[in-house]
């Protein structure tokens, strides 16, 4: 087996026989699933769902906070090569009636929390299982043997993304893509090849790491990290409670030993970074090694302000996309650091001129898309339109292009520019929001921030800027620091304090929520 054509199901049988049964392998609080349980639950659920009636390729939705079922559910789904489908839930019903049937999900399992938005759908589903109840602890709790059965690198699952605009849409995965995208990550110590290089790797590690996702496990990368983290025998460690809370984060590391943490840019790392500044030396984090962030941007200011509280840690900044992971990183620690939003660019990674498709070579500055060649996602669930256009041949070449916009410097670094579908014209100039928006927290009293373009009759798109302020804010500071930053186009023309900027529960912005809420302001 070469690194293209893994597949998540055989990994895990391979990983579970390797590794000892009483290591944990998943953590709620007191709530401890150990290895032998692990395997021999989710082989259970697995065969379970086939006997039910599930197919090969059959969509298993899973409506769930972050609870050790819903890491159990998606890997039994890959054990029956079965796609499993990640749904928001803080979706209503109508939403996610079409998540279920845009997928053509056959299987939906749920917490007792969402039996109600769950009552009234739509879709034809031969299973539908409310989680922690008489029927999922029957499904968990059948013939604990491997299936036996002969999997492919074909196998995957379906990323559903809200983005910005529009509805949802399934990215799809291939196990072999996915584990291959894994495996180039800057932390990776060794790239095995084989499945027999990988069940030695895992045997040789008597202690594997423990990652703790702090944003949810339906968000593409909490499931991936842990993912990732199980494979490689180790824990996966999930917070007792619903709603993110810093000390209870630090607690919960320092409790179980974790390795490593997942977060989604400032809106996780500013609270975090606040918490240790308050609370110095009250938790032993000696075992925490790495902090690594996806999906949203993260500060520079911020990643200092947590090396200064734990200078042994490296902070790894990933770029990329639901349609194309590791575009590049950027890798902070105690004698080293990288401006906001830049990042060094993987060797897959390309900048494609927008105007003639030529692309930049490596050693080139300019403005580019960025794109990466395989592997890569396969395109969009029931789109071809929307694949043919983020998935193109150039010069013979296949890049997946997801649609930003980057710079890069005489030193072949990348600079993040913003997603182009984001822009806003105003008045003829072109803003990013991302670049007004990381200028804005820069600034004292202001904590969050989201940038819009809002329809204006002057300048066809009036830049506006929604925040939430702490300590003493004061607009006509925050105006007169960017102005030294930004050009005056780019500053807001309305800068409106709110309560708390309205993001979806991975911590990215809900730009459309965002944009409701400016009018409702400006009337």
């Amino acid at each position: 087996m070469t690194v293209a054509n893994w597949n998540f199901g055989d990994l895990l049988d391979a990983t579970a026989a390797a590794v000892p049964g009483d290591r944990p392998a998943l953590i709620q609080g007191s709530r401890t699933i150990c290895w032998s349980e692990f395997d021999a639950r989710t082989n259970s659920l697995a065969r379970g769902m086939l006997a039910r009636g599930l197919n090969y390729g059959d969509r298993v939705a899973i409506l769930a906070r972050n609870v050790p079922e819903y890491v159990e559910i998606a890997a039994a789904a890959f054990k029956a090569r079965l796609a499993s489908v990640n749904v928001n839930y803080r979706y209503t019903t109508t939403e996610i009636d079409y998540v279920l049937q845009d997928s053509g999900a056959r299987a939906l399992f749920y917490q007792p929390d969402f039996a109600d938005v769950v009552a009234p759908l739509g879709a034809p589903l031969t299973l539908a299982v409310q989680i922690g109840g008489g029927e999922y602890d029957a499904l968990v709790g059948g013939d604990p043997a491997p299936l036996g059965i002969a999997r492919s690198p074909e196998d995957g699952y379906l990323l559903y993304t809200g983005g910005t605009t529009g509805r949802p849409k399934g990215v799809i995965w291939r196990s072999g893509d996915a584990r291959a995208i894994q495996l180039e990550s800057p932390t990776v110590r060794t790239r095995v090849e084989t499945m027999d290089d990988h069940v030695r790797a895992v045997r040789d590690n008597p202690s594997p790491g423990r990652v703790l996702p702090a944003c949810p496990l339906m968000h593409g990368a909490g499931l991936n990290s842990s993912l990732a983290e199980l494979v490689n025998g180790g824990t996966v460690l999930l917070l007792p409670s619903d709603r993110f809370d810093p000390d209870e984060l630090w607690s919960e590391a320092a409790r179980h030993r974790a390795t490593r943490l997942l977060i989604v840019g400032d809106v996780f790392a500013r609270p975090m970074a606040r918490s240790l500044l308050a609370n110095p030396g009250r938790w032993d984090l000696s075992a925490l090694r790495l902090i690594s962030s996806a999906g949203l941007m993260w500060s520079e200011e911020v990643k200092a302000a947590l090396i200064a509280a734990l200078p042994h840690l490296t902070l790894m900044d990933i770029l990329g996309a639901s349609e194309a992971s590791g575009l590049g990183y950027a890798i902070t620690t105690a004698t080293s650091s990288t401006p906001t939003g830049w990042f060094a660019a993987s060797p897959t990674t390309v900048l494609i001129d927008p105007e003639t498709d030529r692309i930049l070579t490596d050693d080139e500055p300019g403005e580019g898309l960025l794109a990466r060649c395989p592997p890569f996602a396969q395109g969009y669930h029931g789109d071809p339109a929307k694949t043919a256009a983020t998935f193109r041949e150039i010069d013979g070449v296949t890049y997946a292009i997801p649609g930003d916009l980057a710079a890069r410097d005489g030193e072949g670094r990348l600079r993040l520019i913003g997603r182009g579908n984001m822009c806003i014209n105003t008045g003829g100039e072109k803003v990013f929001p991302e670049e007004v928006e990381e200028a804005l927290k820069l600034q004292p009293g202001v904590d969050d921030a989201m940038v819009l373009g809002i329809p204006d009759a002057q300048w066809g798109k009036a830049v506006v800027a929604l925040i939430d302020t702490v300590g003493g804010y004061d607009e006509a500071e925050v105006r007169a620091g960017l102005k030294s930053t930004l050009a005056a186009y780019k500053t807001p023309k309305h800068i409106v304090v709110v309560d708390a900027v309205p993001r979806h529960a991975s911590g990215k912005g809900d730009y459309r929520a965002g944009a409701a809420l400016a009018a409702e302001h400006l009337g």
